[in-house]
C-alpha cells in the first residue's frame, strides 16, 4: 500500500530533517559538553515528533475539538514519560546525569519549538 504524502506533510517532513540535521551538526561540534548519548536522543526526538504530527494530523481531520483535546493530554503524557526518563537515567548513571539532563533538555526545547511553530503556522493557513 503506498501512502501519499500531501505538501503540507512534505513540508513538516522536509523541515523536521533539516532540523534534525542542524540539531546533528551543532551536537557533532558540542559533543565534549554532551552525553555520549546525543545521536540517540536525535534520533528519538525526532521520531516522536513524526509520531505525534501524523497524530495530530488524524485528530484535526476528524474534528478540532479532539484535537485541542488530544495535543494537551498528548503534551502532559510526553512530560510525564520525559520526567521519567531523565529520573530514572539520573538515578543509574548520577556521574553522567548533568550531560544527560542538559543535552535532553536542550533536545526537548529545540523540538518543541519547531513542533509548536508547525502547528501555529499549519493552523493560520488553514484560517486564511
Amino acid at each position: 500500500m503506498i501512502m501519499r504524502i500531501s505538501k503540507k506533510d512534505k513540508g513538516f517532513l522536509s523541515g523536521l530533517i533539516w532540523l534534525t540535521l542542524a540539531v546533528s551538526a551543532a551536537s557533532l561540534g558540542l559533543a565534549k559538553f554532551a552525553t555520549v548519548w546525543w545521536p540517540l536522543m536525535i534520533i528519538f526526538f525526532f521520531i516522536v515528533s513524526l509520531v505525534m504530527y501524523r497524530c495530530c494530523e488524524k485528530a484535526r481531520q476528524k474534528d478540532m475539538r479532539k484535537f485541542y483535546n488530544f495535543y494537551m493530554v498528548s503534551t502532559v503524557v510526553k512530560l510525564v514519560v520525559y520526567l521519567s526518563i531523565l529520573t530514572i537515567y539520573s538515578l543509574n548513571f548520577k556521574e553522567d546525569s548533568k550531560r544527560f539532563m542538559l543535552t535532553f533538555l536542550a533536545y526537548y526545547v529545540i523540538y518543541s519549538v519547531f513542533e509548536t511553530y508547525q502547528l501555529v503556522k499549519k493552523k493560520k493557513a488553514k484560517d486564511e
